[in-house]
């Protein structure tokens, strides 16, 4: 294929989790009562939350808009005749404060190297080979783009709660009453808990933690695993070491 084609390919495939991730900053934003801001990420403390207050009609819409956002992400990845379709509602439903966000994101070169499809597709192997996910949850933000490309591997439905220990000085998952209340859909399982890499664990050894309880059958899995990490996900796509 000529070179215009992959690095159309490549912006799509880089470009597109940044639906997702403007859309749950936006909803964490609203739920926890902090300020709107077009590039900040806001830490999440008893210090932060609440300066500010909105509407339950906005909390609702922010949640739509999330929600919209996994849909239209999903289905540019899968490349549907749907995409457009599902890209022009994601942008109607958009707020005029939200369309000034600005996708950013820190570099993490283990992040980047779970991106890779191979990896991704080999989880999913492995994963089908042992049972079907009712529900893929991943700990967003990191886990955005290769959770994005897992769920259409597997056929699943897709969640994303933030957990960011490293980044955004995350103590647990940000769990609001709405999450709680979309994830009881899942309740009976069996759910996937995904990270896209495990180096020391932390992160994924967390997640679970919290969020198995809100499940009869949950498992982890991650895309990456360092063969030195003393966690273990049930389900990884690739083990390596620096």
């Amino acid at each position: 294929a000529p070179a215009p084609f992959w690095d159309a390919y490549m912006k799509l495939y880089l470009l597109t989790p940044a639906l997702v991730n403007v859309a749950l900053n936006y909803k964490i934003c609203v739920e926890q009562g902090l300020p709107l801001h077009p590039t900040y990420y806001f830490e999440v403390s008893e210090k932060s939350r609440f300066q500010a207050h909105y509407p339950p009609l906005m909390v609702d819409h922010a949640n739509r808009v999330f929600l919209d956002s996994i849909a239209a992400a999903r289905a540019v990845y899968a490349l549907g005749d749907d995409a457009l379709a599902a890209l022009k509602r994601f942008r109607k439903g958009l707020p005029e404060i939200l369309r000034g966000f600005v996708y950013a994101n820190a570099k993490d070169k283990y992040t980047w190297r779970a991106s890779n499809p191979k990896w991704i597709q080999s989880l999913a192997d492995s994963v089908t080979a042992s049972f079907r996910p009712a529900a893929v949850v991943g700990a967003a933000h990191g886990s955005i783009l290769s959770g994005l490309v897992f769920a259409e591997l597997v056929a699943a439905p897709l969640y994303f709660v933030r957990f960011s220990m490293f980044k955004r000085n995350d103590q647990d998952p940000i769990l609001a009453e709405s999450d709680r209340a979309h994830l009881a859909a899942f309740r009976e399982g069996p759910v996937l808990l995904f990270d896209e890499d495990v180096a020391k664990g932390t992160t994924l050894t967390r997640f679970e933690e919290v969020m198995k309880p809100l499940f009869r059958e949950a498992h982890t899995g991650s895309v990456l695993r360092h063969v030195l990490s003393p966690c273990r996900p049930e389900f990884t796509g690739h083990a390596w070491s620096d």
